[in-house]
């Protein structure tokens, strides 16, 4: 059997510069920009009296959004008599979400977009409120299905969305205008701000989220000692410079040096490197004109300086193939961009293939994720060197026939699932990109797409074969290395959901010990490795004219 070729055609799409902007066929709809597409930042307005602009982060705009639409909804009545209690009810609902002040995180789509609920298990607004009288179950059903669509939409396609509307004393508009939308990954809302004024003397900038820059101007240039403090008043980044050039310096806030590397025009310019709280090299490539560029490389912390990743950046974006490392130097997994044909079809914007090579059972694992329809997809090929296996988003695994193959107590059993002869013909080839975008399609025109209830047992042979495959999906590939781990641990600390949660808290920590899962799990609709992308968020928050977009 032929598997997929490595060698995949690369291409590079530049994604929307304007990280709010709505989807190409939301704007044909005559929706707006903004917190919401009906709404747009009309509470941000009412409450400062202006337009959003850097100064105002994500939390305080969706802040001012919930409030806004809370004051309007307060004001009108239930659709019907009956249902002012229920009506009620949810009003206090969105209240008590809104002093919360926990919502979910845009990491896959380029515009602003409603999230139903993230890959954190954060909820959205209307999605609390479904949770709060339908459950959370009916909720995470939604999310399965829906996760980026808006409410208008889903209540089209899922009656029992539809049935929860009628009944919730509020019409469709009226919650259709409570969904937010929410910002694109960190790494990508960072933008240079122009520095120009004044053309000379003093320049101070206090970040009401970062802390606050300190310099001086002369001729339009930084000149003289410029520093960066955070919120709690630690340098964390400093230099001293001549017409807006020199070496920049920058800190964690422990005092450790993060990264130091030449200004030239008055930002980023020329070889950078990182360094791990030990001292050792973390990283190394070049910043052109304030934007990463070219070759960069990442290492392990260790004074052997192996290789952790490394690959290439255009004009501050991830690139064509990137190479990942296990601990010991060996190559652990290759990166691609691969978009299905078809995909364009669906608003996408590319897709991605991470290819795990074998590790000691032997199973070769690739990962193909991507969005078509405002919809993140996923599906996974494993392939134990006779036969392939597939594993799509639902979780549900197939062999190259189509057949879904269950697990029960005692032996398997395989069920016709009706896949078309191209689906089937790309599954035995291992084609895993072309399969993806076939499915997605049938998925699209609604074909029927259910598998036969009757199931016939499969061979001993067969079943011990899919053990394997099983037993592979739960096993550690590699693990992730020490300070990765720190890492991510400080993101957990940082994690705002409560006990009742505990389980899914659990599986994502677990799910953190390998480091091939840490990989998947940062590629989505963008990619965002914490290794990677990580460093360079944790830099532009140390450097003058680097701010988040919102």
């Amino acid at each position: 059997m032929r598997l997929i070729s490595l060698s995949l055609v690369v291409a590079f799409v530049t994604l929307a510069a304007n990280g709010h902007a709505l989807a190409p066929g939301d704007r044909a709809r005559g929706f707006r920009d903004g917190a919401n597409h009906h709404l747009g930042d009309d509470g941000l307005v009412r409450a400062l009296g202006r337009a959003p602009d850097e100064r105002d982060g994500e939390a305080a705009r969706m802040r001012a959004h919930l409030v806004h639409v809370r004051q309007w909804l307060g004001s009108r009545p239930a659709t019907q008599p009956s249902l002012q209690g229920r009506r009620n009810e949810l009003l206090g609902a969105l209240d008590a979400y809104t002093e919360r002040g926990v919502t979910p995180q845009n990491t896959h789509l380029p515009w602003r977009s409603p999230v139903f609920i993230d890959d954190d298990g954060r909820i959205c607004a209307v999605g609390y409120l479904m949770e709060v009288t339908a459950g959370r179950p009916t909720a995470e059903r939604v999310a399965r299905g829906h996760r980026y669509e808006l409410l208008e939409d889903i209540a089209g396609k899922v009656p029992e969305v539809q049935g929860w509307v009628e009944g919730s004393g509020f019409s469709l508009e009226e919650l259709a205008s409570i969904q937010p939308g929410y910002s694109a990954p960190t790494v990508e809302q960072y933008q240079i701000w122009k520095i120009g004024i004044p053309a000379n003397g003093p320049f101070a900038r206090v970040d009401d989220y970062e802390g606050k820059t300190s310099g001086s101007i002369a001729g339009g240039h930084m000149e003289g000692p410029w520093e960066r403090r955070n919120s709690e008043g630690a340098v964390i980044g400093k230099a001293t410079l001549q017409k807006g050039a020199g070496t920049w310096t920058s800190f964690a806030a422990d005092g450790t040096k993060l990264a130091e590397g030449p200004y030239a025009g008055d930002r980023p310019h020329g070889s950078w490197r990182f360094y791990h709280p030990s001292g050792e090299l973390a990283g190394e490539g070049r910043f052109e004109r304030g934007k990463r560029h070219g070759a960069w490389r990442f290492f392990h912390d260790d004074k052997a300086r192996v290789p952790v990743a490394e690959g290439q950046f255009d004009d501050g974006m991830l690139v064509g193939n990137w190479r990942h490392f296990d601990a010991s130097g060996k190559l652990l997994a290759l990166f691609s961009t691969a978009t299905p044909a078809g995909w364009e079809h669906f608003y996408s914007r590319g897709g991605y293939l991470l290819d795990v090579v074998p590790g000691s059972d032997g199973i070769h694992h690739w990962v193909h994720q991507g969005n078509a329809g405002a919809d993140g997809r996923q599906l996974d090929l494993f392939y134990d060197g006779k036969r392939p296996i597939f594993r799509t988003d639902d979780g549900q695994l197939h062999d190259a026939d189509g057949n879904a193959l269950v697990r029960h107590d005692d032996h398997w059993e395989s069920h016709d699932c009706r896949w078309s002869r191209a689906e089937k013909r790309s599954a035995r080839a291992g084609d895993v990109v072309t399969l993806h975008g076939l499915i997605t399609r049938d998925r699209k025109d609604n074909a029927d797409r259910s598998c036969a209830e009757e199931g016939t047992p499969v061979t001993a042979r067969r079943a011990k074969a899919l053990d394997a495959v099983a037993a592979s999906t739960q096993s550690i590939r590699s693990a992730t290395p020490e300070f990765l781990k720190k890492v991510l641990a400080a993101d957990d600390a940082n994690d705002d959901r409560s006990d009742a949660d505990a389980q899914i808290i659990a599986q994502m920590k677990l799910s953190r010990e390998d480091m091939s899962r840490v990989l998947v799990s940062s590629m989505a609709w963008y990619v965002e490795y914490p290794h990677v992308d990580g460093r360079f968020i944790a830099l532009f928050k140390t450097l003058p004219g680097y701010a988040p977009k919102y």
